[in-house]
């Protein structure tokens, strides 16, 4: 029989949203998980006008038992099949993940059907939930390449950055709301004039801003979040870096950094009633650390909120432990990053 996942029949992983019963995906990591009773699965996926495309089409990952049995990106065809069949000597296929590793600027994912002769059955929740909000160190840009490598989503791997990494160990469930090249006040630029149209709390209560579209009908960016579908008890902030690259060393402009940044903190609070906000910055750009620690401290004081904390990472080592696509992150020092995140969520937080 042919099963859709807008049923409940699988547990959610992060943002998603429903249409014409497909189970679409955008942010990074996204996707669903579910367990299999039958000896044979078949999961049928679909893309967007952007598959294909050198650059943009959607990358995504297949697990089965926490093994990844599928690595692809959506060929021009815009539909893929994969057929999963149980372990030697056992009777089911099991806990199987689907994962968009590719991040929402670039293009759209949908989970069409699950084919089984009995239904899918959701995977239990976990007892706390982290949102991760950031830009392309979040998403994973060019984890699989090396510094001198083109960005495209066949080197993009969420499941690879710091923040999918900290929630697997942390064994919690996850949301990421991330976009390369976004910023608080500017995106990346080497322009005077900051890159407004790339600014993460515009797209904060949505499902984000995409080249593709869900079914090439409905843009991302029109679709509002539903928060209560995911009560965060944790909402970590990894912004700035692209923001530096506007501000620099100027003054006035670190001083329009430290209000929008309050400004989304009073958002993501609004937003988040019960979660702790730990704001983090300084992994490939350090310009901006004092800024950001300056306005959780304004932030704290001017609203009385004491679960809005900040805490700083270790900037990257290229030359000890390389460098990814555009000099983002490599592997090596995601992994550095998460085992510090981890550490002070578990003295601090958990």
């Amino acid at each position: 029989m042919e099963w859709s996942l807008t049923d409940g029949s699988a547990k959610r992983l992060g943002r998603t949203y429903d249409f014409d019963g497909v189970l679409w995906l955008s942010f990074s990591a996204s996707g669903a998980e579910w367990i299999c009773r039958d000896g044979e699965c078949t999961v049928r996926l679909v893309g967007d006008a952007m598959s294909g495309d050198a650059v943009h089409s959607p990358r995504y990952a297949i697990e089965q038992n926490g093994v990844r049995v599928v690595c692809e990106t959506m060929g021009a065809e815009g539909t893929a099949e994969h057929t999963l069949t149980a372990p030697e000597g056992a009777s089911e296929v099991g806990t199987v993940r689907v994962l968009k590793l590719s991040e929402c600027a670039d293009s759209t994912l949908g989970i069409a059907a699950v084919v089984s002769d009995t239904k899918p059955e959701p995977t239990e929740e976990k007892v706390f939930r982290v949102e991760f909000v950031g830009d392309s160190i979040t998403c994973g840009y060019g984890v699989d390449g090396v510094l001198g490598d083109l960005y495209s989503t066949s080197n993009e791997d969420a499941t690879k950055a710091y923040a999918y990494l900290a929630a697997q160990d942390l064994d919690v469930d996850y949301s990421l709301v991330s976009f390369s090249g976004y910023g608080i006040i500017s995106g990346y630029t080497e322009l005077e004039v900051p890159r407004t149209e790339c600014l993460v709390p515009d797209y904060y209560k949505t499902m984000g801003n995409s080249y593709g579209k869900f079914a090439d009908r409905v843009d991302p960016a029109s679709v509002p979040w539903d928060f209560d579908s995911f009560s965060a008890d944790v909402v970590v902030i990894n912004l700035g870096t692209n923001d530096a690259s506007y501000c620099r060393e100027n003054p006035e402009r670190h001083r329009a950094f430290i209000d929008e940044y309050k400004r989304f903190l009073g958002d993501v609070r609004e937003h988040n009633k019960i979660a702790v906000i730990l704001c983090t910055l300084g992994i490939m750009d350090d310009r901006l650390n004092g800024a950001m620690q300056t306005a959780v401290e304004e932030y704290v004081e001017e609203s009385g909120d004491a679960d809005v904390r900040s805490m700083l990472f270790t900037p990257q080592n290229m030359e000890k432990d390389g460098a990814a696509v555009d000099w983002h992150p490599s592997a090596v020092t995601h992994r550095k990053a998460a085992n510090k995140l981890i550490e002070y969520m578990r003295e601090n937080i958990f």
